[in-house]
């Protein structure tokens, strides 16, 4: 009987041990789980900003590229041989281009006509003409531009030029 006292002894301290060491494991691996999900989502924070920096370059390139090439478009100097702008008129969808072609002949065009050169006039606008070629290549046409022939005698000049007021004190 002693001997199953002695026993009985022994049992409670080591299953009061066994039950502590659980409890301590298990605490453990709460803390190790927690850990780890909060790497796991700064990982996935991280994955978020960066995915938002590559659209926002994303962005920001096509941005820049529309950008250029409406630049391009626009400062697009005329083409021997290309005819350039006179003047654009017209109200609404009815529109019409004054065109000087590169013999020197002036025309009138308006959407869909086809000129003598086989550029065919696709979209007039207030600003500009666009015209696509044979080979289905889309050209935005330069506007007249006058070259300067030298002196023109009927130009007025600057005019007399007058001298500089001085002021009071400055005198000496």
């Amino acid at each position: 009987m002693q001997s199953n006292l002695t026993t009985n002894k022994l049992v409670i301290p080591v299953a009061l041990l066994a039950l502590l060491f659980a409890t301590t494991a298990g605490a453990e691996s709460t803390s190790d789980s927690l850990t780890r999900i909060e790497a796991e989502t700064l990982v996935l924070k991280a994955r978020e900003k960066q995915l938002e920096v590559q659209a926002s370059i994303v962005g920001k390139q096509n941005e820049i590229a529309a950008k250029q090439s409406m630049t391009n478009a626009i400062t697009q100097t005329a083409v021997v041989g290309d005819p350039v702008i006179k003047a654009i008129e017209g109200i609404g969808g009815r529109m019409y281009a004054t065109l000087q072609l590169s013999d020197g002949s002036v025309v009138d065009v308006q959407q869909g006509d086809t000129l003598s050169t086989g550029l065919k006039i696709i979209q007039i606008n207030p600003r500009e003409v666009i015209a696509q070629s044979k080979s289905n290549q889309r050209i935005r046409l330069a506007t007249y531009a006058q070259l300067n022939g030298g002196f023109n005698p009927n130009f007025p000049g600057a005019g007399l030029s007058l001298p500089v007021p001085q002021l009071k004190g400055a005198q000496r």
